[in-house]
């Protein structure tokens, strides 16, 4: 009887997430580049510049960039985190820049694995997804951060 419920359980979340999922029907913003990375306060957080395009399709009116960074740091141990940003689309080149926080362990200069997903969507909520692998240059930052405020 347990088993017949999961199963029905699971049919009826696959049912759902397919529902969920319907194909979109804007054409999606493109991907030009991302980072190099900028390490803040000695890895607690990066920050990766992502530039895209979202002038393939006029209904487009929002762009949700979203890295995933990983980084073996040391002994074995992976770094990762996750970070996003919501802009309107200019139908230009736009960049924005990001700020990924790791979920436990500091980033490390060198190489990053990056999964970017570009989602961009109409005014009625259809959207599109752009998925790239890469990797990202991580390096320390020229100390331009804010004066703290008195």
């Amino acid at each position: 009887m347990l088993r017949s419920r999961s199963r029905l359980a699971a049919v009826a979340l696959t049912a759902v997430l397919t529902a969920v999922a319907a194909p979109a029907h804007a054409a999606p913003a493109t991907l030009v580049s991302a980072g190099p990375g900028i390490l803040v306060a000695d890895g607690a957080a990066v920050d990766i510049p992502v530039t895209f395009v979202c002038d393939t399709d006029p209904t487009l009116v929002t762009a949700v960039p979203v890295i995933q960074l990983t980084q073996r740091v040391s002994d074995g141990r992976i770094a990762g985190g996750l970070g996003n940003a919501e802009l309107d689309c200019t139908r230009k080149e736009q960049t924005a820049t990001i700020r990924v926080v790791p979920n436990q362990m500091a980033f490390d200069e060198g190489q990053a694995a990056a999964t970017i997903v570009l989602q961009s969507c109409t005014a009625q909520f259809q959207c599109s997804v752009e998925i790239i692998n890469t990797e990202v240059e991580l390096a320390k930052g020229a100390g331009t951060g804010l004066l703290p405020q008195r």
